[in-house]
């Protein structure tokens, strides 16, 4: 090392200067590592074109990870851009998916055209229920086209299906499932709650409050059937399936003339109840002896029994009144016991707990509940 080496440190040496090469793909030169395939190394500029075609699996890498086949995905690619760019030099006065009006400003562009507003409306709500994961940039107004063609077609199904599923009295829904999206394939369940409903004889679903409202006429019942060795099977039978739509709407009419006669017979009051049988309540004696409860078994001929209502009794000239304590709905009379409820409707058999001595009751009074 010389002495002007050794004060100054030694020079440093040139840069070597990078070798330029020819992309046998686009005929450009370029510096840099490249893209080696198997028969040649190409420019990334050409290999970002048709990356998404070999990642996606278009292409087979063992067979075709060559020049002549990238080649042809390029100059495809090519292709497909400059027509992309032709399409959208002049802007249509129509949109091409659906034929409105295009807007004079802020027109929506997708990949190879432009698009009106609602269609661009209908895009964010395919975009919403995931039915495409592309960007608007990158849809073709082809996919677009297709997308919003079937996603009417479903939102027709389903304004159809929820006609069909329509109270025809009231226009509740009596769908037996929610409603999924109303753009294609089902992706988010509407958390409605379904209300239950009847079906009459001709298939037809009545909401559950438009069936209460004739009740009075078309009780549910309670009934056996009995095997060969005599063992039961109890069933509660809905006398509403036996009637149709138009003896439903007539039953509608015919409940108000029967309501009148029997407010004419027993006058103001909540509820009457027919009684079936009075007995002891066994379970809650054994509970607690010293405390004397009765069961009123029997249907609710008129109104709405509920806690806390008061039966009046009149026998030989002396009125009595009671309590309700509790109250249990029953599907049929012969059943032991029913659904704790605060309110047993017309029509429905119950179950009437008080606390006083019944012995002024006997099966086949009809009790006046104030």
């Amino acid at each position: 090392m010389g002495f002007f080496d050794s004060l100054f440190g030694k020079k440093k040496e040139e840069k070597k200067q990078e070798v330029k090469r020819v992309c046998p793909i686009c005929g450009k030169e370029f510096t840099g590592k490249g893209l080696d395939v198997h028969d040649g190394t190409i420019c990334f500029e050409c290999w970002d074109l048709v990356l998404d075609d070999f990642e996606s699996g278009r292409m087979d890498d063992d067979k075709e990870f060559y020049i002549a086949p990238i080649k042809a995905a390029v100059l495809a690619k090519k292709g497909e851009l400059a027509a992309d760019k032709a399409a959208k030099d002049v802007k249509p006065e129509v949109c091409p998916i659906c034929g409105g009006k295009m807007p004079k400003f802020m027109t929506m562009e997708v990949k190879d055209g432009y698009i009106c507003d609602d269609c661009f409306s209908k895009f964010n709500e395919l975009e919403k229920y995931g039915e495409t994961d592309k960007e608007l940039a990158n849809i073709t107004l082809k996919e677009l086209s297709a997308l919003i063609t079937r996603a009417d077609k479903q939102k027709a199904a389903n304004e159809k299906r929820k006609e069909q599923d329509a109270c025809p009295i009231c226009g509740a829904n009596v769908s037996e499932k929610s409603i999924g999206s109303l753009w294609g394939d089902i992706k988010q369940s509407v958390k409605d709650e379904i209300p239950k409903f009847v079906l009459l004889k001709d298939n037809q679903k009545i909401c559950a409050a438009c069936a209460e409202k004739v009740r009075l006429l078309y009780p549910v019942k309670y009934a056996r059937t009995y095997d060969s060795e005599g063992e039961y099977t109890g069933a509660h039978l809905d006398t509403l399936n036996t009637i149709t739509l138009p003896e439903f709407r007539k039953a509608l009419e015919d409940v108000n003339v029967k309501r009148q006669q029997l407010e004419k017979q027993y006058g103001s009051c909540e509820a009457v109840i027919s009684v079936g049988s009075v007995a002891r309540d066994f379970d809650k004696a054994r509970t607690n002896p010293g405390k004397k409860e009765y069961r009123i078994r029997g249907k609710i001929l008129l109104g709405k029994a509920s806690k806390g209502d008061l039966i009046q009794v009149n026998r030989n000239d002396s009125g009595f009144t009671m309590r309700i304590e509790r109250l249990q709905q029953i599907t049929g009379f012969e059943e032991y016991s029913g659904n704790n409820v605060d309110s047993v409707g017309e029509g429905y058999y119950a179950i009437v707990t008080v606390a006083e001595d019944t012995s002024c009751i006997y099966p086949g009074d009809n009790l006046i509940i104030v």
